[in-house]
């Protein structure tokens, strides 16, 4: 493994440690993290439901937010969310979802663009 993929393990693992830390059942209700996906900054947070039944797992959702490199809210940006829901099982799981989605959206932004 070379230096650049040894740190992009690293960081994936710190912006993962508080994602994976809303599983315990003393958690909080959410986290938020920032992504980069592309060129674009986000803030991706992840929403924990808990059931009134406790013989069942919690669900998650999630929303992502585009950023300007100031960290301010981009008023044109991706704006994306994801009901809590049984697909995503654990916070990680959640959060893959988010990544995908917004991956999508850039896509889908940029080919809509080159057509132009």
């Amino acid at each position: 493994m070379d230096c650049a993929d040894r740190i992009a393990v690293l960081t994936t693992e710190r912006t993962l440690e508080p994602v994976r830390g809303l599983a315990r059942p003393d958690a909080p209700g959410g986290v938020t993290v920032r992504a980069l996906v592309a060129t674009c900054r986000l803030d991706v947070t992840i929403h924990k439901l808990r059931p009134r039944d406790s013989d069942r797992s919690p669900a998650y959702g999630w929303e992502v937010h585009e950023l300007e490199a100031d960290g301010a809210s981009k008023p044109d940006g991706l704006d994306l969310h994801s009901p809590p829901s049984a697909g995503d099982a654990d916070p990680e799981d959640a959060y893959w979802s988010a990544l995908e989605a917004a991956r999508a959206a850039v896509d889908s932004i940029r080919g809509h663009a080159r057509q132009a």
